[in-house]
């Protein structure tokens, strides 16, 4: 934990901002932006006097548990963020809630409430199978309550996907493009790699007519012919 031009009792703490002031017994996450205007009315509020302590076994409890354990630090970065952000999520709406009360059918509207994007809707449900995971091995759930994010079906893909560019794009784009994002354009239908992988990628890599690669993702080296 660390202190960074922060009013006092106030410190950063695992990448979120936090109210503690031991005297008193208080440990309050604050969501604010620090500087703002309600920022300085809940900081304010927290001075005056004591507010009311949520329950120890919560989600935001479990969100720092988790981002302790082995299973999260372990992560590859990119993955990390990515947990990072969709936890965080679902912290600011369930953040004083007891996971033990959280059920199927309160995970599925979660779900229907963002199928507007239904990638990130998925995502939602799939990382809260992780933390429940996790709540299981802390005790925050029971065994007999099994993990409620188990066995919702997930949104399926709205309409076909992507698709190629046609030929004439295509065309277009290569008498168009800087050499540089004409480099990054050939790598990605050469290699067929994610964008971060081929970002990370550099000219040692590229041996005679083949170019290694290490995938960020899945830590899988593989060595890839080059394209004509």
């Amino acid at each position: 934990m660390t202190k960074n031009i922060l009013p006092k009792y106030v410190y950063h703490d695992r990448g979120y901002i936090r109210f503690i002031r031991r005297a008193r017994s208080q440990s309050v996450m604050m969501n604010e932006d620090p500087g703002t205007p309600e920022f300085w009315d809940h900081y304010n509020r927290l001075l005056k006097g004591r507010m009311p302590v949520a329950a120890k076994r919560n989600f935001e409890a479990l969100a720092l548990s988790y981002f302790e354990s082995d299973a999260f630090t372990k992560l590859k970065p990119r993955t990390k963020s990515d947990y990072r952000k969709y936890i965080e999520h679902i912290r600011k709406i369930w953040g004083t809630k007891d996971p033990q009360k959280i059920e199927t059918k309160h995970i599925f509207s979660l779900l229907q409430a963002n199928k507007g994007h239904w990638r990130q809707a998925n995502y939602l449900v799939q990382v809260l199978v992780i933390l429940l995971n996790h709540a299981r091995l802390i005790g925050f759930l029971k065994k007999e309550h099994g993990n409620p994010a188990k066995g919702i079906p997930l949104l399926k893909q709205q309409g076909d996907g992507w698709e190629p560019w046609p030929d004439d794009v295509r065309e277009e784009f290569e008498a168009m493009a800087s050499s540089r994002a004409r480099l990054i354009y050939e790598l990605c239908i050469g290699t067929g790699q994610r964008i971060g992988d081929i970002l990370k990628m550099r000219w040692d890599h590229v041996t005679g007519d083949e170019i290694s690669v290490t995938q960020g993702k899945t830590d899988k080296p593989l060595l890839l012919p080059m394209t004509d």
